[in-house]
């Protein structure tokens, strides 16, 4: 897979070396972290956090040294090659958690250099072959099989359901239906174009357990000792494995009880193939790197995982799984906590994908003399994601490789579409997004939609059309997300033009209680400073101070429009009724100097502030603070303003103190 892994080292080459019991790149083993079975690791993180990266790091340093699969839970036919997607989950001999199972034993049995023996997964399957071909009496679907399969069928039935059957006449029966069987895995896995070449090398293994085993050994017993008669099951093994079929036909929770069954069988057949001597000699463990794991069969999977590893009593030896799941990271212990000889013992394992560093995305820029402010720019619009990180480092550098110079706003014009179609790739959700993000309030959102699709004439439709988008947004785990919030009011001050860009801000406006802050917001987003600057000066006078800094705050954080935008003309008459003549005092002036700048500083585009800039504003603030104790937020304001925007903070998220009330 090549890419850097930024702030992941921990999990790759400490904690991973450690659960499957070898290096990752020499060929000494290592001592396991968890001696008696490893927990279940979910590895949660927005998209672009690099957690794909992050199982092609560990499939690449691990692929052919230890039996090891890789599948995206995510991605029709699980990501491989020639394999189709399960049409229909309501079938009868087949669903997700089967497709998924015939190709986790498939790799996972694949020839492994100095591993020794190939693993086999004989318990696996003899249920995956039942499920799959064997059809009971009084099934509802009609009979379209080829004849012969259906005859070895009926033939095989009269032993299978016999109280006292010849067991050498069955086994000649069990190995015809078995030949005719894989003879048309094509018509019996119709469902799953491709997958039939994968399943016939899974069921090979079946074939000597049920010809050559005795009922009451090996794999059958295994099967046998399952479905004990407490769950009414009747007969010897191999007559109860062919009962099992009717549980996982009737497409209820009867089937997620097959299911259990068939991971259970995969989970006991891997600790089948490490007898004594590979338990003595500590043999590597086997790997399962699971992508997307958040997906509706993602988290079926997990939980039936969950539950076969925890088996009271026992200490079988487990593959070590690892599962990317879509998530806040944040939420959760950051992966550098597996350091070292780290031992958490939380099960599941639940850990989080760190943000990217200021000094990664330096090292991402490192091949240009880059301008100073960019790292701070890449910083604010990919949100800590080390994927939206590269994008605009890369387009950043190439840029300066082939102009020399480079401008924040010509960066993101490059680089956001891009970045929105990593975070949000349905197209059609996406564009919507990008319209509603002119809203500051979720009250405006409806009115900007049916300003914008006059077409939708329905408040029932409007309603629904906002929904999916708000829906999706949090489906994909970017709820206030302020990195995307920048990127979809780029997007759309790029692809608007200046009327349309007036004519919404307007439309928005007239939306809101012309008393309230989101009016302001939207009045400063149409460029008419003066008339803001006198509702706030007004404001001053009656409101408390740190009600109207948080205020300041929020109508600062107003979107820019698009270079050469003109503000449509205000009233002609425009004056302040706080300032009591035609002449601004020092209350008037200071928020005139304010406004303005503050807006400009918390451009997210915006240069790091200069000096003057900053001293502009902490004599403005002192200004309104003058020396009165009820105005004591304006003066711890003043202190620490200039700091935070020498920083990188812009408004809305300038701090503000509470202080004395007014």
């Amino acid at each position: 897979m090549g890419g850097r892994l930024y702030g992941q080292q921990a999990l790759q080459e400490d904690f991973v070396p450690r659960l499957v019991g070898l290096h990752h790149q020499n060929a000494y083993q290592v001592p396991f972290a968890y001696p008696k079975g490893a927990p279940v690791v979910r590895i949660v993180g927005g998209r672009g956090t690099g957690k794909t990266a992050l199982l092609g790091a560990v499939h690449d340093a691990y692929n052919g040294r230890v039996p090891l699969a890789r599948v995206d839970l995510g991605a029709p036919g699980f990501g491989e090659p020639g394999v189709a997607e399960l049409s229909d989950e309501e079938v009868p001999n087949a669903s997700h958690i089967t497709h998924l199972l015939y190709l986790l034993a498939y790799k996972l049995g694949l020839d492994v250099r100095h591993f020794g023996r190939p693993m086999g997964f004989p318990r696996l399957s003899l249920g995956l072959l039942v499920v799959t071909a064997w059809r009971p009496l009084n099934s509802d679907e009609t009979d379209v099989r080829p004849p012969d399969l259906r005859r070895a069928e009926a033939d095989l039935r009269t032993f299978i359901t016999a109280e006292d059957p010849d067991v050498r006449r069955r086994r000649e029966s069990l190995g015809r239906w078995f030949d005719v069987v894989t003879d048309n895995l094509p018509q019996v896995l119709s469902v799953v174009p491709g997958l039939d070449s994968i399943a016939g090398i899974v069921l090979d293994t079946a074939r000597q357990q049920l010809v050559k085993s005795e009922p009451d050994k090996g794999a059958l017993a295994w099967w046998g000792g399952r479905l004990h008669g407490s769950q009414g099951y009747q007969g010897d093994s191999l007559q109860r494995l062919f009962q099992f079929v009717r549980g996982f036909r009737r497409l209820d929770d009867r089937r997620r009880t097959a299911e259990q069954h068939l991971v259970a069988a995969l989970l006991d057949d891997v600790d089948a193939n490490y007898g004594r001597l590979r338990r003595l000699n500590k043999k590597p463990r086997p790997l399962l790197l699971l992508d997307n794991a958040h997906s509706d069969v993602g988290r079926t999977f997990l939980d039936l995982l969950d539950a076969g590893y925890d088996t009271p009593g026992k200490d079988p030896t487990r593959p070590v799984t690892l599962a990317t799941v879509l998530g806040r990271g944040e939420r959760h212990p950051p992966l550098g906590e597996v350091g070292g000889d780290a031992v958490p013992q939380d099960r599941p394992l639940v850990l989080g994908i760190p943000a990217i560093e200021p000094a990664h995305i330096a090292e991402m820029l490192s091949r240009v003399d880059y301008p100073d402010h960019l790292p701070r720019v890449v910083a604010r619009y990919s949100g800590g994601r080390a994927a939206a990180a590269r994008i605009l480092a890369d387009t950043a550098v190439r840029r300066v490789q082939e102009a020399g110079t480079l401008r924040s706003r010509e960066l993101l014009d490059d680089a956001a579409p891009a970045l929105l179609a990593k975070l949000l790739p349905d197209p059609v959700l996406r564009d919507r997004l990008v319209l509603l993000s002119a809203a500051a309030d979720a009250g405006t959102r409806r009115g900007l939609w049916t300003f914008a699709h006059p077409e939708d004439h329905s408040d029932d439709l409007v309603a629904a059309r906002v929904r999916e988008a708000d829906d999706y947004r949090t489906r994909s785990c970017l709820d206030g997300d302020r990195a995307l919030d920048l990127l979809l009011r780029h997007r759309l001050a790029a692809t608007t033009t200046h009327e349309r860009w007036r004519d919404t801000q307007l439309r928005l406006r007239s939306l809101c209680d012309p008393r309230g802050d989101t009016y302001l917001h939207h009045t400063l987003a149409l460029g008419r400073v003066d008339e803001v600057v006198c509702v706030l000066h007004h404001r001053f006078t009656v409101t408390r101070p740190a009600e109207w800094l948080a205020a300041l705050n929020l109508i600062c954080a107003a979107p820019h429009p698009r270079e050469g935008y003109e503000p449509p003309a205000g009233s002609p008459a425009l004056s302040c009724t706080a300032c009591g003549s035609d002449v601004p005092g020092p209350h008037h002036e200071a928020v005139a100097s304010l406004v303005p700048l503050l807006w400009r500083l918390s451009d997210p585009l915006t240069l790091a502030p200069r000096e003057d800039e900053l001293t502009t504003v902490r004599i403005a603030l002192e200004t309104l603070y003058g020396n009165k104790a009820a105005h004591a937020p304006y003066r711890e304001a003043s202190a620490a303003w200039p700091a935070r925007l020498r920083a990188g903070t812009q408004a809305p998220d300038l701090p503000v103190q509470e202080g004395a009330a007014s």
